[in-house]
C-alpha cells in the first residue's frame, strides 16, 4: 500500500499515453512504465508478431500478466495499451493503487497521428487498406471499449494539444483526484464497517449515518440520536453535524463533555445515560461522537453499554482521532487507578474523517496526532514512511490533498491490523509501538508535561533504541530518519530532566 497513487494513462492507440506518460514522470521524478513495452519484452516478440503467431487472446493473457507486477508497486505514471481496461482484473488491479486518466482524441486525429507514425506497428489496423476503411476501423473499436473506457477517473481530451500541454492537464487531473475523497473499509463479517475520509465531509454526515444504520427502512417516525461532544467542538461543527442529522431524518439531541481526559468518567458517562432516557434512544438511535479520542472512548463507552448496545458513529475532529482512537472498536472510561481500565470493544457503524476540522485544530495537537501517523509507517509500511518524509511540507502545511491521503493511509494500515486481531489478542499488539515507554513518561509526568502524541513520540525512540541494541533489523539509518522525521513535525525525541 502506498500513498502516493501510480497516475495510469489509458485510453485508445494514438492519443499520446507513453509521450505523455514520459514528460509527466520527468516532472514528477517518478519512473514511467510502458505495459506494451514490458509485453513485447516478456514475449521477445513485437506486438503486432505476439497477434500474428498467438492471436490477440494471447496477446492480452501476457497484457495481464504484466498489468499485474505493474500495479503492485507505488509511485508510478504508467501507461496502458490500448485495450488494457477490457479485462476487469486490469481495471481492479490499476485502480487498487492508481487513479486511472483517459486520454481522447477524435477518430481523425487518431488516423492523422497513426499515419504519421506508421501503421505497420497497429495489428488491430490490419486489413483496412484505405484512409476511409482505416477509420472506420478506429470508430467501430472506440465504440466497442467505450464502456472499458468510461470506467477512468478523469479524461483529457488530447485533440489540438501539445504533448506538454497534456501533460499539465494531466498533472492537474492527478492533483484533483488525490484530494477526492477516500474510502477505507474495515472488514469485520457482519460487523464490516466504511470510513470516509475527505475534506467537508460533515455536511454528508446525515446521508452516510442513514445508509450504514439502514435508518431509511424505518416507518416514517423519526429517529432520535445522541450527539455527544465538548463546547468548543459544539461551537465549531455541532451545527453542521445536527443540521446533516436532521435532514436525514434524525432528531439529534446534542450532549456537552467538558474537554479533557480528566472528564471520561464514569460520572460523565452517568450523566450521558440521562440523556439517552430523556431523548428516548431504542436499539436502533445511534450515538454520534463529534471531537477528539476522549469523546469517541466515552461515547463509545454508552454505546457499548445503553440497552446492551446502540450504534455507534464516529466523526473525529482531531489527527489523532481520525488515524487512530476512532478505528478499531475500542472504548473505555478511565478508572482512578488508570487509564482505559473499564471498557469493550464495540465497532462503530461509520466513520466520518472531515480532514477540513483539522484547520482549526491547535498546532501542537497536530503534531501530537503526527506521533501515530509515524508510528504506523514505522511498524507497518516503508512506502507510506517515505512517502510522509517526501510530503512533510504538504502536511504541515495541512494542504487538504495530503491529509486525505494521510489519514486514509493510516486508517489502512490499522484497519488491516485490527481486521486480523480484533481483540487484540496478538498481533494487534504492534498497534502500541512506542506506547510503553510512552505510557510510562505520562505517568510519571502526572499526564501533564507531554500531550499523548507526544509521549508516543518519546516512545517510539526508545524502541528504535532497543531495536538497535538486540538487533531486530533496525538500523543506524532507520533510527536516524525516525527522529528526523518525529523533529520535522516538531516533536520530542528525548526526556531532559526524568529519572529513568
Amino acid at each position: 500500500m502506498t500513498l502516493q497513487p501510480n497516475i495510469v494513462l489509458v485510453g485508445f492507440m494514438g492519443t499520446g499515453k507513453s509521450t505523455v506518460g514520459r514528460e509527466v514522470a520527468g516532472r514528477l521524478g517518478r519512473p514511467f512504465v510502458d505495459t506494451d513495452a514490458l509485453v513485447a519484452a516478456r514475449a521477445g516478440l513485437p506486438i503486432p508478431q505476439i497477434f500474428a503467431l498467438h492471436g490477440e487472446e494471447a496477446f492480452r493473457d501476457l497484457e495481464a500478466q504484466v498489468v499485474a507486477e505493474v500495479a503492485a508497486r507505488p509511485g508510478q505514471v504508467i501507461a496502458t495499451g490500448g485495450g488494457a481496461l477490457l479485462r476487469p482484473e486490469n481495471v481492479s488491479r490499476l485502480r487498487e493503487r492508481g487513479r486511472l486518466i483517459l486520454l481522447t482524441a477524435s477518430p481523425e486525429v487518431i488516423l492523422e497521428r497513426l499515419s504519421r507514425n506508421g501503421l505497420s506497428e497497429r495489428p488491430l489496423l490490419f486489413g483496412a487498406l484505405t484512409p476511409a476503411e482505416r477509420l472506420e476501423r478506429i470508430r467501430s473499436l472506440l465504440r466497442g471499449r467505450e464502456e472499458a473506457y468510461a470506467q477512468a477517473d478523469a479524461r483529457v481530451d488530447t485533440t489540438g494539444l501539445t504533448p506538454q500541454q497534456v501533460a499539465d492537464l494531466v498533472m492537474r487531473e492527478a492533483d484533483a483526484l488525490e484530494r477526492q475523497p477516500q474510502r477505507v473499509l474495515v472488514r469485520l463479517g457482519e460487523r464490516t464497517y466504511s470510513i470516509f475520509v475527505e475534506a467537508g465531509g460533515l455536511d454528508r454526515l446525515g446521508r452516510l449515518a442513514a445508509a450504514a444504520l439502514g435508518a431509511g427502512d424505518r416507518d416514517a417516525a423519526r429517529v432520535p440520536a445522541l450527539v455527544v461532544t465538548n463546547p468548543e467542538v459544539n461551537r465549531l461543527y455541532g451545527g453542521r453535524a445536527v443540521a446533516s442529522l436532521t435532514e436525514a431524518g434524525f432528531v439529534p439531541v446534542v450532549a456537552e463533555v467538558p474537554a479533557g481526559e480528566e472528564h471520561k468518567t464514569l460520572e460523565q458517562a452517568a450523566r450521558l445515560y440521562d440523556r439517552c432516557v430523556e431523548a428516548r434512544l431504542d436499539r436502533g438511535s445511534p450515538v454520534v461522537a463529534l471531537g477528539g479520542g476522549v469523546i469517541g472512548d466515552l461515547a463509545g463507552f454508552v454505546a457499548a453499554t445503553y440497552l446492551r448496545g446502540l450504534p455507534f458513529v464516529q466523526v473525529p475532529t482531531t489527527l489523532l482521532a481520525q488515524v487512530d482512537a476512532s478505528v478499531g472498536g475500542k472504548v473505555a472510561v478511565n478508572h482512578e487507578r488508570a487509564k482505559n481500565l473499564i471498557g469493550a470493544f464495540h465497532q462503530p457503524r461509520l466513520v466520518l474523517a472531515d480532514v477540513a476540522t483539522l484547520a482549526t485544530l491547535p498546532p501542537r495537537e497536530f503534531a501530537a496526532g503526527m506521533a501515530e501517523v509515524i508510528k504506523h509507517g514505522v511498524i507497518a509500511d516503508a512506502e507510506y514512511f517515505r512517502f510522509l518524509e517526501d510530503e512533510r511540507e504538504a502536511i504541515a502545511h495541512l494542504e487538504e490533498g495530503a491529509l486525505i491521503r494521510v489519514v486514509a493511509g493510516s486508517c489502512r494500515i490499522k484497519a488491516s491490523v485490527v481486521e486480523a486481531d480484533e481483540r487484540e489478542s496478538r498481533l494487534r499488539m504492534i498497534l502500541n509501538c512506542g506506547h510503553t515507554v510512552g505510557h510510562a513518561v505520562e505517568a510519571v509526568t502526572g499526564y501533564r508535561r507531554f500531550l499523548h502524541g507526544e509521549a508516543v513520540a518519546i516512545g517510539l525512540v526508545a524502541a528504535g533504541r532497543l531495536a538497535l541494541a538486540v538487533g531486530a533489523g533496525w538500523s543506524e539509518a532507520d533510527q536516524e530518519r525516525l527522529e528526523a522525521l518525529l523533529r520535522s513535525f516538531r516533536l520530542p525525541v528525548r526526556i531532559p530532566g526524568l529519572d529513568v
